[in-house]
């Protein structure tokens, strides 16, 4: 189906699932337009490569496409895919042609779970970088250290970011699988856990049963609870019975050091990283778990870790201004929340913690977790829901949400554009601001470091 001679059109193309992908294509030297709402950084570097970028949808668009992908945000009354649907166009989901992709490379890696997977595709792309194997690789956020989300490599491994939340991760077939972690998520796709146990166990049935191996986080009570499939299995965690483990781990505030075993022998000692967290810990061992199991420098994994940053919305620090520190985090499930603050309250600063809710169905079903997650930080700002395009069903809100904190740790803002200016007015000296969410919250972080910025600057002039 992929042909150098045709045209492979993507509705959506500036989104971060969609144009990580596109960009490969163009490295390879396919024919690749897309469509967008409207234009961004994205767009624009794809345009810098070759791509025909059209921005709105319109049936037009897609009239020498040969082929048509699309992600799970394009609902079938989109123009454009109504207009292939009377063509006779082929379409097919992102994770399809990335699988297509992927079947072109002899080591196919592919990182899964509800939470970590793209930090830990970045850990292992940015290892292999620095080794010389020059890996393809596919991740949902730019590597910090690159600013690239996707390479196009000419060797054997290709790395990808494997997504869960629409199943559409069965269409790949890797010979090594990580997965990260489990619990319950996406209660908008799947029934229940025991239906995500379900899905992820088809999963692994699809990984070969020679020359594979399953690396999962041994610490995790559901992921002991999948069928393997007599899949060969490397444990990674801080628990004794792991095959890779983090061991003699030492806290001095946000900075973390360990050691690593495999097969109980020290392998690597005084591992210090970039990126704070006990949960960033246990991600950096799936990459001793890799160089392990291919039989690749040891030694360099831990020099790897000393220029890596982390990916972009992963605890991604946006500026300083006279000791307050601004930090923006893609986390939007509990779990993820409770994990970014207690890294965040590691540095010893007031936690002002900034959150937007992500689709009603999440908010709904965690409504009470995400009270006791946001309890970490020592002042909320809560915005309302970031919709995508849900219905609220269960008359939840953030303004009742709000009222759930004592009325001295919380504030309510409606509007996500009235933020900034109401957080700079609760800031003091030396806190550590953090938005949080999937949605448009991002930007916030950064009107909030610009306000601050120019205060500054403007004191400064006038002393």
């Amino acid at each position: 189906m992929l042909r150098k001679d045709k045209r492979i059109h993507f509705i959506g193309i500036g989104g971060s699932g969609m144009n990580p992908i596109a960009k490969i294509l163009l490295d390879m030297k396919y024919v690749v337009s897309g469509s967008d709402i409207k234009e961004n950084v994205y767009t624009l570097r794809l345009k810098d490569l070759g791509a025909t970028i059209y921005y709105g949808h319109n049936e037009s668009n897609i009239r020498l496409a040969d082929l048509v992908v699309i992600s799970s945000a394009i609902k079938k009354d989109n123009v454009e895919y109504q207009a292939a649907m009377e063509k006779h166009i082929p379409i097919i989901k992102r994770a399809e042609l990335l699988a297509m992709i992927m079947e072109e490379y002899k080591k196919k890696i592919a990182i899964s779970g509800t939470h970590g997977k793209t930090t830990v595709t970045s850990f292992i792309s940015h290892y292999l970088s620095s080794i010389g194997e020059e890996p393809t690789y596919v991740i949902g956020s730019p590597i910090k250290n690159v600013n690239l989300a996707s390479q196009y490599g000419k060797k054997d491994f290709f790395v990808a970011e494997a997504d869960e939340s629409d199943r559409s991760f069965l269409f790949l077939k890797p010979n090594i699988l990580v997965i990260t972690n489990i619990e319950e998520e996406h209660l908008d796709q799947f029934e229940n856990l025991e239906d995500i146990l379900d899905t992820f166990s088809k999963f692994i049935e699809r990984v070969p049963e020679e020359d594979s191996v399953l690396i999962v986080n041994g610490d995790n009570d559901n992921i002991k609870r999948l069928n393997y499939h007599g899949r060969k299995v490397i444990t990674y965690g801080l628990e004794n019975d792991n095959t890779v483990q983090a061991t003699n781990i030492q806290y001095d505030k946000h900075k973390i050091s360990y050691d690593v075993t495999i097969n109980k022998k020290k392998v690597a000692e005084q591992i210090s990283l970039n990126i704070p967290g006990i949960y960033n810990v246990e991600n950096s061992l799936v990459v001793f778990a890799v160089a392990h199991y291919f039989k690749l420098s040891l030694s360099q994994v831990s020099k790897s870790f000393l220029n890596f940053d982390g990916a972009m919305r992963r605890f991604h620090k946006i500026g300083e201004a006279d000791g307050i520190v601004v930090y923006d985090d893609y986390a939007h499930h509990p779990t993820e929340i409770k994990c970014t603050l207690a890294a965040a309250k590691s540095y010893g600063k007031r936690v002002i913690a900034i959150f937007q809710p992500h689709r009603y169905s999440r908010f709904s079903a965690f409504y009470h977790r995400f009270e006791e997650a946001l309890s970490e930080a020592d002042f909320i700002i809560i915005t309302d829901v970031y919709a995508a395009g849900e219905d609220n069903v269960s008359g939840l809100t953030s303004a009742s949400l709000s009222k759930l904190f004592p009325a001295n740790k919380v504030r309510y803002v409606q509007k996500v554009s009235d933020i900034s200016q109401i957080a700079v007015g609760l800031i003091q000296k030396n806190d550590l601001v953090i938005t949080l969410g999937a949605g448009d919250i991002t930007h916030v972080s950064k009107e909030i470091y610009q306000h601050l910025k120019s205060i500054f600057e403007d004191e400064n002039k006038n002393s």
